[in-house]
């Protein structure tokens, strides 16, 4: 029993320290100024394909910093999914696909910010008015009446999300359930 408990003490101690250590290790990708930040990357991205960006996130495969991104399409009614490197923004892959049914609150956020002449990378900004963090995820979608911009976000103290309306560009109070 004693064998068990340490471990599982050990196995604990373990996993705390590799969270901090991916956490260490993306923000040392994100600082890397050899990478594009985020936001350029998205401003880039908006300028050179059709549509409106409705999901953004990182990844790190084999030690390289990779942006995925899903870019909705209204008049083709088609989403295009895109992975590009962080450090030149080549394009590594790219899939497009109808729109279907579970994409439909994206593209209620999408209609607004379309409505509204938003970009992604300018209600991003918007929302990132005041902080000064990393972008690890931003999604776009419309729950209980409300369109907005979730961000999950990276800083020095760890991670954070908030949430942004896309009607009236301000943040959101984020609900928290078991």
């Amino acid at each position: 029993m004693a064998r068990w408990l340490a471990s599982l003490v050990l196995f604990s101690a373990s996993g705390i320290s590799a969270a901090a250590w991916a956490e260490d290790s993306i923000m040392t990708l994100l600082s890397d100024e050899s990478n594009l930040t985020p936001q350029a990357f998205l401003q880039q991205v908006e300028t050179e394909y059709p549509g409106t960006v409705a999901e953004f996130e990182i990844d790190v495969e084999n030690g390289e910093l990779i942006y995925e991104l899903s870019i909705i399409d209204t008049q083709l009614k088609t989403i295009t999914e895109f992975e590009f490197r962080a450090k030149d923004g080549r394009l590594v892959k790219q899939q497009v696909e109808s729109l279907e049914a579970d994409d439909r609150d994206e593209l209620i956020a999408v209609n607004l910010m379309e409505d509204k002449s938003l970009s992604f990378s300018s209600l991003v900004n918007k929302a990132m008015s005041a902080r000064q963090a990393y972008i690890l995820e931003a999604q776009l979608d419309h729950d209980l009446g409300i369109s907005y911009l979730e961000l999950k976000l990276i800083d020095e103290n760890g991670k954070s999300k908030i949430a942004f309306d896309i009607e009236s560009l301000r943040p959101l109070p984020l609900l928290k359930w078991d």
